[in-house]
């Protein structure tokens, strides 16, 4: 036993040297398209000796046809992107494969890093159909970070846009610029579009400017495709037909773990909406608490399609302000399951509810929320109701809701904390735990739960060497 014992330790101990050993061959790699050298092989490159282009880092080679894994960004390495331009006409001519495609993945602990120091834009100019430039093709454990994409200057294509993410998991996107288009086609649109994926952070993005497909909700900045454990958090999307639209979860996990929060979006046809594509089950599972959708056609909405069910969406601690319908109400012929609508405040929208074609509202959940409009509180089904009718032939908002206002700070100069004498203060029920009291515990409505979140982009996720333009008018 004891001989065996010594050769487990043994092992233990051999191994901790291999992964330590492994680990301390990760590297800084450098690329610098003003002083950097193609020729440069991955052991003699470092911040004296860099890459010319971005190619060479993620390929291993200057062809992208013909790439070479030992050559190119390794597990745990960071390539640093110094400023400039960088253009390519490489591409793949195919709609969910980036022209940027690592030829390898990253492990658990050690991603592929691919970094811009400065201000660094991407441009591609194929003689292809069109293709996204940067994202992940069935890769795993890849961030990119600080990238600036103009597409009017990169060759997209239909039922994509600028950045692609497909059959990969654990991918990042993360203090990205994206200016959108008015695209030409009428299919899908989008800055980001992840599919068939999971465990992907979308965070701290300027998104802006993306128009152009067969519907506002199509045209959105964000748009998640048969996806499941994605948080959206901390982008600021405006200026655009739609903000972040969760389409489908076809083929996902019976729990799908779709995060939204602290998201900043205006200025938009349609913020975030919530939908699912022939998903008879009906399990959907998304968390949206502690957004500021405001000054947009439709706020924030639930919409279904002929065969399938918005299902389990927690829409909790969000301020809803400025829109011509706050919360908007869309079902399929299945109607809903489990929809939670709490702890919102919902201020001077043209319309706080508009439902359409809604015949069975059991499944709705609203409570715990502040409306600010007097009058026409809901329109459902073309007809007209206070919060008294809405409370009483609806049977929704009879807890804990009511009307006033909120007291915002300063919400014509977009600062929705509230004043100390808000009403709103400890009036709703932390129904999400987001304060770790407990489901029971009260907590504040709207966005500002304590008053010191960072709603929109933050400083916190932002490396030192970044530098995001601003205004978004990149070139």
């Amino acid at each position: 036993m004891r001989a065996r014992t010594s050769f487990h330790a043994a092992l233990m101990l051999g191994l901790g040297v291999f992964f330590v050993a492994h680990a301390a061959l990760a590297k800084d790699l450098y690329v610098d398209g003003s002083t950097g050298d193609d020729s440069v092989s991955y052991a003699q490159n470092d911040a004296s000796n860099p890459w010319a282009t971005l190619g060479r880092a993620v390929w291993g080679n200057t062809n992208r046809s013909n790439p070479n894994s030992s050559q190119a960004a390794q597990a745990g390495d960071v390539v640093i992107v110094r400023a400039g331009v960088y253009s390519t006409n490489q591409g793949t001519g195919e709609r969910y494969e980036p022209i940027y495609n690592t030829v390898n993945s990253g492990r658990p602990g050690s991603p592929i890093t691919i970094r811009a120091e400065g201000a660094v834009t991407l441009r591609s100019n194929t003689n292809t159909g069109g293709e996204p430039i940067l994202g992940s093709l069935e890769r795993s454990y890849i961030v990119w970070d600080g990238f600036i994409i103009d597409e009017a200057n990169v060759n997209t294509t239909p039922d994509t846009g600028p950045t692609g993410v497909w059959g990969a998991d654990n991918i990042t996107l993360q203090n990205l610029t994206i200016r959108g288009i008015s695209a030409p086609w009428s299919d899908n649109h989008n800055s980001i579009r992840i599919e068939l994926s999971s465990n992907v952070l979308i965070r701290n993005n300027r998104l802006s400017g993306n128009r152009g497909a067969n519907n506002q909700f199509n045209g959105s900045a964000i748009m998640l495709y048969d996806t499941h454990d994605v948080t959206i958090e901390h982008n600021e999307i405006f200026d655009s037909e739609g903000g972040i639209f969760i389409k489908s979860s076809l083929h996902s996990p019976p729990h799908y773990n779709i995060i939204i929060r602290y998201n900043l979006l205006y200025d938009l046809h349609v913020g975030i909406t919530h939908a699912e594509v022939s998903d008879s089950a009906g399990t959907f599972g998304a968390r949206t608490y502690q957004n500021i959708v405001r000054d947009c056609f439709f706020g924030i909405v639930v919409r279904g399609y002929t065969n399938s069910t918005p299902a389990n969406v927690d829409i909790v601690n969000n301020t809803i302000y400025g829109n011509q319908h706050g919360l908007f109400l869309m079902p399929s012929t299945n109607g809903y399951e489990d929809i939670v609508v709490k702890n919102n405040i919902v201020a001077n929208n043209g319309t706080s509810i508009q439902g359409e074609d809604i015949s069975d509202v059991s499944q709705l959940q609203f409570s715990h929320n502040l409306y600010s409009r007097g009058g026409t509180l809901a329109r459902i089904q073309y007809n007209n109701y206070s919060l008294a009718g809405w409370q009483t032939t609806f049977a929704q908002d009879r807890t804990g809701s009511f009307q006033g206002d909120p007291a915002f700070m300063g919400p014509n100069s977009g600062d929705f904390r509230l004043g100390n004498n808000s009403p709103a203060r400890n009036a709703g029920v932390d129904v999400l735990n987001l304060l770790g009291q407990g489901v029971t515990a009260n907590i504040t409505m709207g966005a500002y739960v304590t008053g010191s979140e960072n709603i929109g982009l933050t400083d916190e996720l932002a490396v030192a060497t970044f530098t995001r333009p601003s205004p978004p008018v990149l070139e």
